[in-house]
């Protein structure tokens, strides 16, 4: 490359890096006010605004005072009063596995207060741990080191998820620990991490079709000996009626379409696309009728044998575009799944990172704010990048594997 060409370069670079940067901060700033006033007061001070912790607290305290009564709404409620008496009859339910209320009880012998920064201190570790281990194990310079923390400092869901106190991070830690296991050989982590994904039930179908398809058979025993495991030690926790009533939620949440504050304009899914044209009545049938094609794709990248790390990358990158089209709930904080593909990306990209691929690392980073600030006006576009994204690398793997 020429010397012209490459202070050119450096130069676009500089101003995207001061791009990012601004936006970085912006969010900062908002993500500090938000969590300030959710520490202080229990909840923003903005209309409507409500957070997600008072949920995983009120499970976390119920959990060790009484873990039958998990899922039992009223004794729910009664918790999220103490930390917020503006919600009246609404409640945020715990909608996770009750083994999941067992992780996060330590969090229940706090104050309200000091469990939020418990889990903001826990959530900052995760995320930093996991953006070196994608440095390390990708083997990334100290450009592409540089984006991958400038894209997570620009990152909506990375934000989101420490104003809302959410588990976001610990699903993205496991799941990278579980690619990276079975990319190494590690079979019996790979089985291992993949069945601790149970953690967030919705994310699971993805690590048990790369384990099927990739004929990694020890690794898939063991992934559904933990997640079997945990459902039964769930069942001890709770008993079968406070299973019965984890399950009558989930049915709730899958046929109602704004049920405790689930709302499909929300989310940046595939469900979200086909309900943001479609009729409530009727869009369940054409979710349906895009995941198989898009199931059986995702069957089919982890199908193919690989002999090098080109395809590999894309396998993964499709993965992950796949795990968050697929899931029926992605809200803004499971957004921060997206530093995976990210980070392979740049990782593909080698040691310059294009102005062209940075500037679209930020873009992603915000475009979940759109629908927001216009009102809901525009449908998801998140969802359209992740199809699109995902197409390229059928064809990319497609194209490696084939004879030439």
């Amino acid at each position: 490359m020429k010397a012209a060409d490459l202070a050119q370069r450096d130069k676009w670079n500089n101003r995207l890096k001061a791009v990012a940067l601004g936006v970085g901060l912006a969010l900062t700033l908002l993500t500090v006010r938000h969590w300030y006033e959710t520490f202080s007061f229990g909840h923003p001070l903005c209309e409507d605004c409500r957070p997600d912790f008072p949920g995983f607290f009120a499970g976390a305290k119920l959990i060790w005072q009484s873990p039958r009564a998990l899922y039992d709404y009223a004794q729910q409620l009664a918790i999220q009063r103490t930390i917020d008496n503006r919600i009246g009859d609404s409640v945020l339910p715990f909608a996770y596995p009750p083994f999941t209320a067992l992780v996060l009880m330590p969090l229940g012998w706090l104050s309200f207060r000091a469990a939020f920064v418990a889990m903001t201190l826990v959530n900052v570790l995760l995320l930093a741990t996991t953006l070196r281990l994608l440095i390390q194990k990708l083997e990334l310079g100290k450009e592409q080191s540089t984006w991958l923390w400038l894209s997570a400092f620009c990152n909506f869901g990375v934000h989101t998820t420490l104003l809302q106190g959410q588990t976001s991070l610990i699903v993205l830690a496991l799941l990278t620990a579980f690619m990276f296991a079975l990319r190494g050989g590690r079979d019996r982590w790979a089985g291992f991490w993949a069945g601790v994904v149970f953690f967030k039930p919705q994310i699971l179908a993805m690590p048990l079709i790369a384990l099927f398809f990739q004929r990694q058979w020890r690794a898939l025993f063991i992934a559904v000996i933990v997640v079997v495991g945990l459902g039964g030690f769930s069942v001890a926790l709770v008993g079968t009626e406070g299973i019965g009533e984890y399950l009558s939620l989930l049915r709730f949440y899958g046929t109602t379409e704004s049920g405790f504050g689930s709302y499909p304009r929300d989310m940046h899914n595939l469900r979200a696309l086909v309900q943001y044209f479609a009729p409530f009545t009727y869009a369940t049938y054409f979710w349906l009728a895009l995941v198989v094609p898009l199931a059986l794709a995702t069957m089919w990248l982890n199908a193919q044998a690989y002999e090098n790390d080109f395809p590999r990358t894309f396998l993964w990158i499709g993965n992950f575009l796949a795990a968050m089209l697929l899931t029926p709930h992605l809200y803004p904080h499971d957004l921060a799944f997206v530093l995976v593909p990210s980070a392979l990306v740049l990782h593909l990209c080698g040691k310059q990172v294009p102005a062209p691929l940075v500037l679209c690392l930020i873009i992603l980073g915000v475009l979940p704010i759109l629908p927001a600030a216009f009102g809901y006006f525009l449908p998801p576009v998140l969802p359209l990048f992740f199809l699109v994204g995902f197409y390229y690398c059928l064809r990319s793997v497609h194209r490696a594997n084939s004879p030439a």
